[in-house]
């Protein structure tokens, strides 16, 4: 409506939105990614179905299923790269640069390799079983939408150092108990114990627990040797298994929904702060989902993080009066910063969505990026006030 003052949303713009779910709960983002994820459980089912013998009757429709893909998930790609330019990390950003830098991100060529066998049928003589194989990479495209897969990769992320670690270890075993092996059963055994490079695939399948049963130490010194690589397998196998679960246990718990970039940058708060800021802010983010009528936090308890308000409303029981709190709006207090008073008990209004950032993140945080504290301060000051009743 001319006149109105707000500002003309491009056509660009309206698409990114549509398809990165700025308004996650809209009606279009909503069939846009429901559309999509049926697409892929579709495709990865006709690959299934397609390996089969018996479906042979039915290649006509694998083979439509699959051009119909091909189509979709090409102009899927192309929107995609079309509308990078209106994504917050690419602001300031020459056109060509952001689009360059999206087709690197990992969805992006996740998104590429699901184009891959369309090119591998007209470029190459590929075998059907490769093409297959191919074709089910489609089924990691979920990983856009899944909050498992997302909590997986988080999971990894954080525990790389761990699990690095871990692996330095198991090779460091498997190798021990090869050179063991191999001095103590190279004689009785010269066909599978030789040298160590030979003995190292015994180690393998023994320390993983595997057992082919191919290889059997025949000395008594060698099942010695065998027994203690077993009950070290054991061991090394559950580090890293309860590395992984703990940490993912631990991002499902802390996510109670998806919280993307965008989202974060929709909140004044993480507006005002820096680019690379925003970036090492999300990981320690955790996400909490309130029912209405719940106490967020209780009088008398000293504040252990500062909340952002994502959606709904959220009351603090101010002396002065009811302050009711939306979107954008925060409370709480970090190390140095205090928003509202830990005196003051907050309640959920309706069903809120929260970030928490927590004061133990926080710290870590300050001492990766200096001058976080005066930064956050200046966001905070310049954030809109909420409003009281």
């Amino acid at each position: 409506m001319a006149g109105s003052g707000q500002p003309r949303v491009s056509l660009r713009r309206r698409i990114y939105e549509i398809v990165e779910r700025v308004e996650g709960d809209g009606i279009l983002p909503r069939l846009f990614t429901v559309g999509l994820v049926t697409l892929i459980l579709v495709n990865v089912a006709a690959a299934v179905l397609d390996s089969m013998p018996e479906a042979a009757r039915y290649r006509a429709v694998f083979r439509a299923i699959e051009n119909f893909s091909l189509v979709a998930f090409a102009i899927e790609y192309v929107v995609r790269l079309w509308v990078s330019v209106e994504h917050p990390r690419g602001r300031g950003v020459a056109a060509w640069r952001a689009r360059l830098a999206y087709a690197l991100t990992p969805g992006a060529l996740i998104d590429l390799v699901a184009l891959l066998p369309f090119v591998l049928q007209q470029f190459a003589d590929v075998n059907l079983r490769v093409l297959l194989l191919v074709r089910l990479l489609r089924l990691f495209k979920l990983a856009r939408y899944s909050t498992g897969f997302q909590a997986l990769f988080e999971a990894l992320r954080r525990e790389r150092h761990a699990l690095l670690a871990c692996l330095l270890i198991l090779i460091s075993v498997v190798l021990v108990f090869a050179a063991l092996m191999y001095t103590v059963e190279r004689d009785a055994q010269p066909a599978v114990f030789g040298s160590i490079p030979q003995a190292m695939w015994w180690a393998m399948e023994t320390v993983t627990t595997v057992g082919y049963g191919d290889v059997i130490p025949q000395t008594p010194l060698g099942r010695v040797i065998g027994g203690l690589t077993m009950i070290a397998g054991i061991v090394m196998l559950a580090l890293p298994v309860a590395i992984i679960a703990t940490s993912f246990a631990e991002v499902i718990r802390q996510r109670g929904f998806v919280v993307t970039y965008v989202m974060l940058l929709r909140i004044p708060l993480f507006q005002k702060l820096e680019r690379e800021d925003d970036s090492e802010v999300l990981p320690m983010l955790r996400a909490l989902t309130i029912n209405a009528g719940a106490t967020i936090t209780a009088e008398s308890r000293s504040h252990h993080g500062l909340f952002v308000v994502v959606d709904g409303k959220v009351e603090v029981d101010h002396p002065d009066g009811r302050l009711v709190l939306g979107d954008g709006d925060v409370f709480g207090g970090l190390p140095g910063i205090k928003v509202t008073e830990s005196a003051h008990a907050t309640y959920a209004v309706t069903m809120v969505r929260l970030l928490l950032l927590e004061s133990v993140d926080y710290v870590r945080l300050q001492e990766r990026r200096p001058g976080l504290d005066e930064r956050m301060k200046a966001a905070l000051a310049a954030a809109p006030a909420a409003e009281g009743v």
